[in-house]
């Protein structure tokens, strides 16, 4: 399972490259012959997925898909050979059809329309899958970057932004288009 947009791959991370990933992002791209970052995740978000792999030891080996909304997808730029960013469900889509996404570009990169590139390839593929009816997002309201991006995909405002909250962050939401799996046939 991988999607891909125009220039970049969007890969899902299974079990043990998720593991050696947290471990040390370094010896992730060394084993895929990508070009060295020098960046590795931050603390936080390694504990909160080492946690996610904890708390749902069945999604990993078992055939299902469900692993997808648990695991980290990387961004890798086809040409360049370099990870450029990455995204993360938060869990599996609701009974509502609603699921959050956690996605960032890595600074040398913003600003070059991945993020559009990106959030669309996701969009396009949730419209295959009957799980999918709302993709969220949560943005700061000053990533003017970000507000463009989700703009041009046809994100909306859910709702304000918490008054006790010093940045300014809010949520978003895409309704996902269902894209029939064959084109209707129109008989006379």
């Amino acid at each position: 399972m991988m999607l891909a947009s125009q220039t970049i791959d969007i890969v899902p991370l299974r079990i043990d490259d998720l593991k050696q990933f947290i471990k040390s992002r370094a010896q992730f791209e060394n084993k895929y012959n990508l070009k060295p970052s020098g960046l590795e995740l931050n603390q936080a978000y390694k504990e909160e997925l080492n946690e996610a792999v904890e708390r749902t030891p069945e999604v990993w080996h078992n055939k299902s898909s469900d692993y997808l909304f648990h695991t980290l997808w990387v961004f890798i730029h086809r040409r360049q050979k370099v990870i450029i960013g990455q995204f993360i469900f938060n869990g599996i889509p609701n009974r509502d059809g609603e699921v959050e996404i956690f996605f960032s570009i890595e600074k040398p990169f913003r600003q070059n329309g991945y993020a559009t590139e990106v959030v669309q390839a996701i969009m396009d593929w949730a419209s295959q899958e009957e799980s999918f009816k709302t993709l969220l997002v949560e943005a700061d309201l000053n990533n003017k970057a970000a507000m463009a991006s989700l703009k041009r995909v046809g994100f909306k405002r859910a709702g304000h932004p918490d008054d006790d909250n010093e940045v300014e962050i809010t949520k978003y939401y895409k309704t996902i288009k269902r894209q029939p799996a064959i084109e209707e046939l129109d008989f006379d």
